[in-house]
């Protein structure tokens, strides 16, 4: 859906986006600022009601104490008088009236013995009940915020702010002052705040896309233009259409004559691409083949080298071997040859499956030929065929961007520098003014920043890139990577787990190119998971080889653009760059390595990077090797 969007739409649609996420952002901390306020309030105020109380009941108590008799002679006694006097007091009550009465936040006001038991209330009728067992409100007052503004919207509760009274020394509790509040006061506090908030953000909403709508229509048209060239020829029409007589900046000009230009070398580019493959398919034909020729008795007369590799057996040894030891009849290669033999008839291409002689099977295409009585049988392994078919491919279009670039990346930095400086001078006028003429130059300014990134990349495809191989502790780096992506995996509810076994291992490798390609692979793993989910880092080792894997638990990726991941700006992401996976394969390639991916749609992904393994104890070698330039292509 957003890939339908023209530049101008998705530039209206980022700025209104940012705006009410700003908006949505200062109104929820002002709320919450606001209700947490509210909530210590009512907790302050019981507090400071409690405390009066209880000086005031104690002086009560002193006050009444004095002229009892008889006069107590030890703690029962004393506690005995205590209750009696609580219970007797009629000013008490009153006091108790009046100082709920002072606070709208406060329904009850409660004076317990230890056993719970009401002995007087600022509401007589409560007076001889057992106290209602009710959440208490500094416990409650720890929860979520949002949990305690739901609560008081959708129940009726009471909570209760208890006050322990006893004698100090004996470390005893004779009676308590609960305050009692309910979930309506609460509400009634709070509601005016809600109210506030609420006003304040649509006020500010409503300013917010008037002046996103107004004002980028005016300032973001030449941008648009420019859009609307790079859609065409992203769609596959290269050429930009002639200028249009318009009042727009000459460097928009400039840029969108210059984008003509690019647009006429990608179209030649692409046909020497074109080419180029169609070269590749044919030696294709010819490698990797495995050619077998029986005689008329099914005797093996002439094997291919690759044959060797196959059965793990030399030349000497596989003449004269029959066909049906080779290939028996109950496997998939057996039975198509023997039903060819046995109805006397060609086969071409024929997709099988073979089990190789450690166990790991590999699908093949098999055909089969007659001349005169004698069999031509060729086999040719389909997976490694279709991977290096699509490793060619990939290297001959970026050899193709590569010869594009070199002129046209130049040009086009020179209008965008134009446009630059020109914005830094409007900037400046407009210094200190907060209208959104200052938020849409803001736009314009990082999509130059966005287009100028983009010439770079095409200029860093161009540029040599120097290889400083040397021992690289993996362990360390994988590790390093985990901690790096915490932040962004915690954001997208990711859980990284980095999982080295008890041995560092080391791989023989250049430190900076290895650790962009793992985090550039990373972070697209990251970005498969917009729900969330597992992502697992691993490091192992297979003889004498180290293995970097980063595996998620995202939606995967169809298996029919599975071939396209390494190509340059191929990306199945609504917003994703098509950079990332391409970087990380140059990387990789340039260091002598090799990087693969699974896929299983609905399941997860898989990316693996291989690179030779070092032991620590082995001696490096005194002389540094010389650094490997390499240019893409």
């Amino acid at each position: 859906m957003f890939r339908r969007l023209s530049l101008k739409a998705r530039l209206h649609l980022a700025t209104v986006t940012m705006v009410l996420s700003l908006v949505f952002v200062l109104a929820g901390l002002n709320l919450h600022r606001a209700l947490e306020l509210t909530f210590q309030t009512v907790e302050d105020r019981a507090q400071a009601n409690a405390n009066q109380l209880r000086d005031l009941l104690i002086q009560r108590i002193d006050d009444r104490a004095v002229n009892f008799r008889p006069r107590p002679s030890d703690l029962d006694e004393t506690k005995a008088m205590w209750t009696k006097i609580l219970i007797d007091d009629p000013l008490i009550p009153r006091m108790l009236q009046q100082s709920g009465a002072n606070s709208h936040l406060v329904a009850d006001i409660l004076i317990t013995g230890a056993d719970s038991v009401v002995l007087t209330a600022s509401n007589p009728a409560h007076a001889g009940a057992n106290a209602p067992n009710l959440p208490d409100y500094l416990q409650w007052q720890k929860r979520p915020l949002w949990d305690r503004v739901v609560e008081i919207f959708s129940k009726n509760q009471d909570y209760s702010i208890r006050i322990p009274l006893g004698v100090p020394e004996e470390g005893q509790e004779i009676f308590s002052i609960r305050i009692i509040t309910s979930s309506p006061l609460l509400k009634d506090a709070v509601r005016p705040e809600l109210q506030s908030v609420a006003y304040l953000s649509a006020l500010a909403i409503g300013l917010s896309l008037a002046y996103a709508f107004v004002f980028s229509n005016l300032m973001l048209r030449p941008l648009a233009r420019i859009g609307e060239t790079i859609d065409r020829m992203a769609q596959g029409e290269y050429s930009a259409d002639p200028l249009r007589q318009t009042t727009e900046p000459h460097e928009f000009a400039d840029l969108q004559s210059k984008l003509g230009v690019l647009g006429k070398q990608v179209r030649g580019a692409r046909e020497d691409a074109d080419q180029l493959r169609s070269k590749i398919d044919q030696l294709l034909q010819q490698m990797e083949e495995v050619v077998l020729l029986f005689d008329e008795t099914e005797h093996l007369i002439m094997a291919g080298r690759p044959a060797e590799r196959l059965f793990r057996l030399t030349r000497d040894e596989l003449i004269g071997m029959n066909v049906r030891e080779l290939f028996p009849d109950d496997t998939s290669i057996g039975s198509s040859i023997r039903t060819a033999v046995q109805f006397r008839k060609p086969l071409t291409d024929m997709l099988v499956r073979y089990r190789m002689p450690r166990g790991e099977e590999v699908n093949f295409l098999l055909s089969l030929d007659w001349n005169m009585d004698q069999m031509l049988v060729t086999l040719r392994d389909a997976e490694s065929r279709k991977a290096l078919a699509s490793h060619l491919d990939l290297s001959s279009r970026l050899a193709a961007i590569s010869r594009l670039t070199g002129g046209v990346a130049h040009e086009i930095k020179n209008p965008l520098n134009a446009i630059a400086i020109n914005l830094e001078v409007l900037k400046s006028r407009l210094s200190g003014d907060n209208s959104p003429l200052q938020q849409e130059v803001e736009v314009i300014s990082k999509e130059i920043a966005r287009l100028d990134r983009v010439v770079k990349t095409f200029l860093n495809f161009t540029r040599p890139i120097e290889v400083k191989l040397t021992t690289v502790d993996a362990t360390e780096l994988l590790r390093e990577a985990g901690q790096l992506v915490e932040v962004q995996a915690a954001r997208n509810n990711v859980a990284v787990t980095v999982l080295v076994p008890e041995e560092r291992l080391h791989a023989w490798a250049d430190t900076d190119l290895l650790k962009q390609a793992l985090m550039n692979i990373v972070m697209n793993a990251i970005e498969a998971m917009p729900q969330g989910g597992p992502l697992y880092l691993r490091l192992l080792r297979e003889g004498t080889e180290v293995f970097l894997e980063v595996e998620d638990r995202g939606g995967g990726i169809p298996e029919a653009v599975q071939e396209k991941v390494f190509q340059l700006y191929f990306t199945t992401k609504e917003e994703g760059s098509g950079i990332g996976l391409a970087v990380a394969y140059q990387a990789v390639q340039l260091m002598g390595g090799l990087l693969i991916m699974r896929s299983q749609p609905g399941f997860g992904t898989l990316f693996r990077i291989g690179l030779p393994g070092i032991d620590v104890e082995e001696e490096v070698p005194d002389e540094e090797p010389e650094p490997i330039s390499e240019q893409t292509g």
